[in-house]
């Protein structure tokens, strides 16, 4: 009884996911357009690299690429390109690129000459059309189809692939680098044999040439020998939401759903969400220049989350820094903007809190530098940087500039990233929203004041507006830590609330970022770097971003007067160009374009250089970069 019933709910989502896939919306007309990121590693059509090192992604099934996709973007596979690139994007725009590179079916090279011996190539032939019976392990071909060409929808082709990239395969499967949905076969079965077992196989693979019609053979063409958990979507496509909500709002009071909003608008979830399978339920790590402070789990589990806190115990935390057990909060929690909330509002927020899944999920404890590790010690920071109070509306102004005042400088807390930080990381209240290099994770957030070239001065209201619910106007895109707060908060404000915000920044007077530009290149070495980094931006970047730096809108962002372009610290330009990426999937712009990332086509003096030209084109007169600069950021994803 237990197995027809398993057996039947298998069938189901098996059939559910088939009908996902048959009614998923048309490709965009421009999709290839729109993958330009991925091209760039796994060649035109996704036909591979010339090296090999990045895998050919043209013709495998579709089902198969999603499932990576969304690995990848889930981290069940690692590779921090990878990683970087698809973290914002939604399950619908990663079915899309599923479903076009799989219609792809650019010719395969010859296999490369093998250095394997014949006996080897032999012995591993055995393996895949034989597997192992004294390990019950099936053949290679018995899931991969006899052809080796894979089987639809889900299951890879293993020909065509270089040798070092299906070793490097098998070996992340077999120490558990990369990972699939439970019951994990490949991990089991490739754990089951010898190293040597496995060199013989991919010999033999990557000796073969495809054969004559190189498609995944059709899902009625096989019956699986194991149930494996790659054989199912391991996420329901066509959703165009990135951030679900981890409780239907259909289901909640109207206080609770208040509480959901403010929730959304605080981005709660971003800093209190380490593992997306457990929304709210804290361990996210909060890397600041003291050590490691780990978010704590706001579900209502009664020994690790907010189960025993009651409303008055919650107000404290938000708007004192006081935990209830009477610890002083560490600052990373932002209680020093969520004091602004009323009592009304805080009650509404955690009336939600309460009503989410209890998860039952331990916080870390902090991993701080001594005297940092001293929480008696933060009353003396207190004293220097914490003011406690609800906001009080100006009475000067209107009720919408007030109401974005209160949202960008009590529960939006964009001080935390566009304010510049003093020794003991308090902010610096006179140079508010001025910009400023965040703090381990090294992007430079630019001024939200009026400023004409370093700040929001050249950008209307209606621009602000739309870049905080899609990411992308016509003057920049987001990237970094800005596209987790869009993807996860900003996207679901209001209309009348980005407005709000809208008018309230365009009311702020001009301040330049009080950061110096971080270095300063003599003649001698702009000038060369100015002519080799044109060359590079005219055959590597004008054809997405203009001759003349003038972008295209709501596709490649303006590099002309882009505060991001222009910042005194040219970090994000620089880690754009290195690691590329996607602003995110929002409900505006569901597929926006990608940068393709350059960090193995460009070195770092290509990068220097090229970073150099578009800070001093166009009427930009930033300053040049070394290549020394580029280099430190190699490391940063």
């Amino acid at each position: 009884m237990i197995t027809r019933v398993v057996t039947s709910a298998f069938i189901l989502l098996c059939a559910l996911t088939a009908n996902a896939q048959s009614n998923a919306p048309p490709l965009p007309a421009d999709m290839a357009n729109r993958v330009q990121a991925c091209v760039a590693c796994h060649g035109a059509e996704g036909r591979a690299s010339a090296e090999g090192y990045y895998p050919r992604i043209a013709g495998k099934p579709e089902g198969y690429l999603y499932n990576q996709l969304i690995a990848f973007r889930e981290g069940s596979r690692q590779h921090v390109a990878m990683n970087g690139i698809v973290q914002h994007l939604s399950n619908d725009y990663l079915q899309q690129m599923a479903r076009y590179f799989a219609a792809q079916n650019p010719p395969y090279p010859a296999p490369a000459k093998s250095t394997a011996s014949a006996s080897e190539i032999e012995q591993g032939k055995r393996l895949v059309f034989d597997g192992v019976a004294s390990k019950k392990i099936p053949a290679c071909a018995a899931c991969h189809g006899q052809a080796l060409t894979g089987v639809e929808p889900y299951t890879p082709g293993l020909l065509g692939l270089p040798r070092d990239y299906l070793n490097a395969q098998l070996g992340k499967w077999r120490n558990g680098q990369r990972q699939a949905a439970d019951p994990d076969c490949m991990h089991a079965l490739v754990k089951a044999l010898s190293p040597e077992q496995l060199n013989t196989a991919t010999a033999y693979l990557a000796a073969q040439p495809m054969p004559e019609n190189p498609k995944a053979a059709p899902s009625d063409s096989i019956q699986f020998p194991l149930k494996c958990g790659t054989h199912t979507a391991t996420a329901v496509p066509g959703s165009n939401n990135i951030s679900p909500e981890p409780i239907a709002l259909n289901v909640l009071s109207e206080q609770e759903k208040r509480g959901a909003y403010l929730a959304r608008l605080g981005n709660c979830a971003g800093c209190h969400t380490a593992n997306p399978k457990k929304p709210y339920a804290g361990g996210r790590a909060i890397e600041t220049p003291f050590g490691k402070i780990y978010s704590t789990n706001l579900t209502p589990n009664a020994e690790h989350g907010l189960g025993r806190w009651t409303a008055d115990d919650f107000y404290k935390a938000m708007h004192s820094g006081i935990s209830k057990n009477g610890d002083y909060l560490y600052p990373a929690f932002p209680y020093t903007d969520y004091t602004k909330m009323g009592r009304a509002e805080v009650d509404d927020l955690f009336a939600y809190l309460k009503r989410l899944p209890a998860i039952a999920q331990k916080t870390p404890q902090p991993e701080l530098q001594f005297p940092f590790n001293q929480r008696p010690l933060l009353a003396v920071w207190r004293a220097l940087y914490f003011t406690e109070g609800e906001f009080k509306p100006d009475t000067t102004q209107t009720a919408l500039w007030n109401r974005g005042a209160y949202l960008v400088n009590g529960l939006g807390h964009c001080a935390a990233c566009h304010t510049p930080r003093g020794t003991l990381g308090g902010l610096k209240e006179k140079l508010n929203l001025s910009g400023a290099t965040i703090p381990v994770l090294n992007w430079f957030a630019p001024a939200l004041n009026n400023h004409p070239a370093q700040g929001l001065g050249k950008w209307t209201e209606a621009d602000i507006t739309q870049y905080l619910q899609t990411g992308v106007n016509s003057h920049a895109a987001s990237y970094g830590p800005m596209s987790e707060v869009i993807a996860h908060s900003l996207q679901f404000a209001t209309a009348a609330d980005t407005q709000a915000m809208a008018v309230y920044l365009k009311s702020l007077p001009a301040q330049a970022p009080s950061e110096k530009e971080s270095t300063g290149l003599g003649q001698r070495t702009l000038q060369p770097l100015m002519v080799r980094g044109e060359n590079i931006y005219t055959n590597t970047c004008a054809e997405c971003h203009g001759k003349k730096g003038e972008g295209k809108a709501n596709q490649f962002p303006a590099l002309a007067s882009n505060v991001n372009v222009i910042a005194p610290n040219p970090v994000n330009t620089i880690r754009m160009v290195l690691n590329g990426g996607f602003s995110p999937s929002t409900q505006g712009i569901p597929y926006p374009h990608g940068m393709p990332p350059y960090r193995v086509e460009l070195s770092n003096n290509d990068i220097a250089a090229v970073v150099t030209y578009i800070r001093r084109s166009w009427g930009n007169n930033a300053s040049g970069v070394a290549s020394v600069e580029v280099d430190k950021q190699r490391g940063n994803q």
